[in-house]
């Protein structure tokens, strides 16, 4: 079974600025809709119009739809882990179907919410026999202090030069409006990234199968919306139930 997975519209109620929010607590046992919430409820006046300026020139141009899709080849990588360690995807795919999740970086709470998330639902993903690894545009030491700072058991790769998001469509270059506002923050792209170009990906996750097709794919421009880990597993066992027939054509 292939499937594509776009929120629809209406997946989360409208949200309004909250002038005197209080920080969202440290909680897991929220679903991400929730965490989402909260989240919203502490964004200043700046963060809402930072916010509501970049996810609508994401839809502006039309950067989702042109991201890999359910039943597209999954592009091969190699890249490193938090402690320098490469990974392909060949092998991380090797023994069962691979959730790979491309986010923004450890500076994003949202990222940080969805990261959490995944954190606690690994072993469910294990137990079907799937491989998650987490895909981020940081280099340098951010992903191993991210790991540290979170206590975080996952596979944290780094896209060095964008190559891999380029390759799934994902990534985008940084409106100056958004850098401007990140960069008010204390937020330097290009020191986290290595790169002198600031680009970052749209949030996307993928269950890609033994033979490299991607068997479900959800893009969402809105980055405050992620993928819940109860859908990524019923994917998971879908595609445990309906195994791909051979390897992709490619």
């Amino acid at each position: 079974m292939i499937t594509t997975r776009t929120p629809a519209a209406n997946r989360f109620p409208p949200i309004h600025p909250q002038p005197h929010a209080t920080p969202m607590p440290n909680q897991t046992d929220k679903t991400l809709a929730q965490l989402r919430s909260e989240l919203l409820a502490t964004f200043s006046a700046a963060d809402w119009e930072s916010y509501n300026h970049l996810v609508g020139w994401l839809r502006d141009k039309d950067v989702a739809p042109h991201a890999l899709k359910a039943g597209d080849v999954a592009p091969d990588f190699l890249l490193p882990d938090a402690d320098g360690r490469l990974h392909s995807s060949e092998q991380l795919r090797r023994d069962g179907p691979l959730v790979l999740s491309f986010f923004r970086g450890g500076w994003c709470p949202f990222c940080v919410a969805e990261l959490c998330a995944l954190q606690a639902a690994k072993d469910d993903f294990e137990s079907v026999g799937a491989t998650l690894a987490v895909v981020t545009p940081e280099t340098r030491d951010f992903p191993r202090q991210l790991k540290q700072r979170l206590g975080l058991n996952l596979k944290v790769l780094s896209d060095v030069d964008y190559g891999v998001a380029v390759s799934y469509g994902v990534l985008f270059r940084v409106p100056d409006e958004t850098i401007a506002h990140y960069s008010g923050l204390g937020f330097d792209f290009g020191a986290r990234h290595g790169s002198p170009i600031s680009m970052l990906p749209i949030p996307a996750t993928y269950v890609i199968d033994v033979h490299g097709r991607i068997r479900s794919a959800f893009v969402e421009p809105d980055f405050t919306i992620r993928e819940d880990p109860e859908q990524i597993l019923a994917t998971l066992r879908q595609v445990a139930a309906t195994p791909s027939p051979e390897e992709p054509t490619i």
